[in-house]
């Protein structure tokens, strides 16, 4: 921990020799950087505090409320041990202070209950900011035990600020049963007591409810939160048409408003719906810009991924954020735009965005490079990468996977394992995929026979679909269909699309039609299974066969799409 600075330890100097007028009000310049130099605030509270004998207790909640609002809210508690340790008694007002930096370190509820203890054992209970302070603690540790524990014995004191925090935890919790109990026990109601009722009930798809207690409202009580709550709740679960009505008859809206209307045209797949809104909005924001941008991605809409983001940068002020660049860079890997990848990448590092947290820019990063092709890009940028976690691994071994480079691919795939960074499902279909591509039937059914027992990953369609892929392509069909056979579940369009590929390609007739009785028997409506089956028939001199698979398709309306003889996507 840093040293305090000399000009600060100077000050504390000039203020206990009584070089400068002794007065509280020099603690102004001092308190707020007290968190950051705890060795400083134990001195003050040694020498300085007990110059002032009936402020001792003032100046050390002082120091509390600054710890608690700091970085550092821990030390809170060593300031309230200075004052202890000073032989000065904690008032009312320390302990919401305490109870504060207790919510922040919901990782250590043992600290809150020593809270608790300490303000019941010195008679604080009856204060109602005390009791308000604790509720807002357990609730904040999702301890309803404890905080319904509170509430009910200290009920006589209890205002609607008690009730409503009680309803807010309750609701924060999951436990709408009991929220509704504490609210229709309330003595009195307000605004917020509505709209938490209303929000929970939305938020959990209980329209119905959600907007009949809405209707009942009081008129007066209706805030901009609780028409929010109502809009997104529609929104979310589908109902498109009644958010909207909702939204249009808002009396007021924010840009919470605004935002939560767009993300339900988005989630529903409106995008068009969503722009239209975006268009018109009085102000944006940076959700409001991510939003769409997101939206644009989501919806393959690549184009205007970018064309949005473009617009973004010349004509506001807003940068985008982490969660907006991911899905400018999803734009450019599928649009493969190098160049603009590369901007973006420029982009990223102008404004020292971190790749490596939660919103996974480096795994994006490398996505993007490897469907450009740049695999040299995607691996150097993974080595730039401080914390490697999974979605970075993944990112570049199926990148390797999809460029043909299947013996970095599998290098890579140890290197990963021997990290102590655990592979996925998505991780083996990658590796397994690469096997295939190579031709590497060893490693491949060595991957797929240790997935279980080594990474606790239980084998679905799609790794099947891998390995039928890589014994067909190997000639061994008789293996393919063994391991067909054995499937836990039914192979579906993708196994037995795999095991028709590998029969043309080794002019397995019978092979494919028992895979054709199985693909039949599916009533699928791809198309390329069908086409494939029709050229198999064909090659082996079947023409009237070749043509009832083409039939198939006319007689069941099935379209034939671009490339899909070639392609089992």
């Amino acid at each position: 921990m840093a040293a305090p600075p000399r000009h600060l330890l100077l000050l504390l100097g000039r203020l206990v020799s009584g070089e400068i007028h002794r007065s509280p009000d020099h603690l102004r310049k001092i308190i707020p950087l007290l968190p950051s130099h705890p060795h400083l605030a134990a001195a003050l509270s040694s020498l300085y505090f007990p110059l002032f004998p009936s402020s001792a207790t003032f100046l050390h909640n002082l120091l509390v409320r600054a710890s608690a609002a700091s970085p550092s809210p821990r030390l809170s508690f060593a300031a309230f041990s200075c004052l202890l340790r000073s032989g000065y008694l904690p008032d009312k007002f320390t302990f919401p202070q305490l109870a504060k930096s207790a919510s922040r370190l919901p990782s250590f509820p043992r600290t809150g209950a020593q809270v608790h203890a300490q303000a019941a054992r010195r008679g604080f209970l009856a204060d109602i900011f005390v009791v308000n302070s604790l509720l807002a603690m357990y609730a904040a540790f999702r301890d309803t035990a404890s905080m319904w524990g509170v509430f009910d014995s200290c009920a006589e004191v209890a205002d609607v600020v008690s009730w409503n925090t009680v309803i807010a935890g309750f609701v924060k919790c999951g436990e709408i049963g009991n929220a509704r109990r504490v609210f229709d026990e309330m003595p009195e109601r307000n605004g917020v007591s509505w709209s938490a009722m209303v929000g929970a009930y939305a938020g959990a798809g209980e329209l119905d409810v959600a907007r009949d207690m809405f209707d009942r409202m009081p008129a007066v009580g209706r805030n901009v939160v609780t028409w929010n709550s109502m809009v997104t709740g529609f929104a979310r679960h589908g109902l498109l048409p009644l958010a909207r009505k909702m939204f249009d008859e808002m009396p007021l809206k924010n840009l919470v408003s605004w935002n939560a209307m767009i993300r339900g045209y988005m989630v529903n797949g409106e995008m068009d719906g969503a722009r239209e809104l975006f268009d018109v909005m009085p102000e944006k924001d940076v959700v409001s810009w991510t939003c769409m941008i997101s939206g644009y991605a989501q919806a393959g809409r690549y184009a205007e991924t970018l064309a949005l983001f473009r617009s973004m940068q010349s004509k506001s002020i807003i940068q985008p954020n982490e969660v907006a660049m991911v899905s400018v860079l999803s734009a450019c890997a599928h649009l493969t735009a190098l160049e603009e990848g590369r901007w973006a990448h420029t982009f990223i590092n102008k404004h020292k965005m971190i790749l490596d947290n939660e919103f996974n820019l480096g795994a994006a990063l490398i996505d993007m490079y490897a469907k450009c092709g740049r695999t040299d890009m995607a691996v150097k940028t993974f080595h730039s990468l401080d914390q490697k976690n999974v979605s970075a691994w993944n990112a570049l071994i199926t990148g390797l996977a999809v460029n043909g480079d299947a013996l970095q691919c599998i290098d890579v795939f140890e290197q990963m394992k021997r990290s102590g960074e655990n592979p996925n499902d998505i991780t083996l279909v990658s590796v397994l995929t690469a096997c295939a591509h190579a031709g590497l039937v060893d490693e491949g059914q060595q991957c797929f026979q240790s997935m279980a027992s080594a990474f606790g990953v239980q084998p679905e369609l799609k790794h099947y679909g891998c390995m039928v892929d890589l014994l067909g392509r190997a000639g061994l069909l008789d293996e393919a269909e063994e391991l067909i056979s054995s499937m836990p579940m039914a192979p579906d369009v993708k196994v037995l699309g795999a095991l028709l590929g590998a029969s043309r390609m080794h002019k397995r007739f019978d092979v494919a039609e028992r895979g054709q009785r199985g693909i039949l028997n599916l009533n699928t409506k791809q198309p390329g299974c069908h086409v494939l089956m029709s050229d198999i028939y064909a090659a082996a001199g079947k023409w009237a066969d070749a043509l009832e698979a083409r039939g198939f398709l006319q007689r069941h309306n099935i379209r034939k799409l671009p490339a899909s003889s070639s392609s089992m996507q």
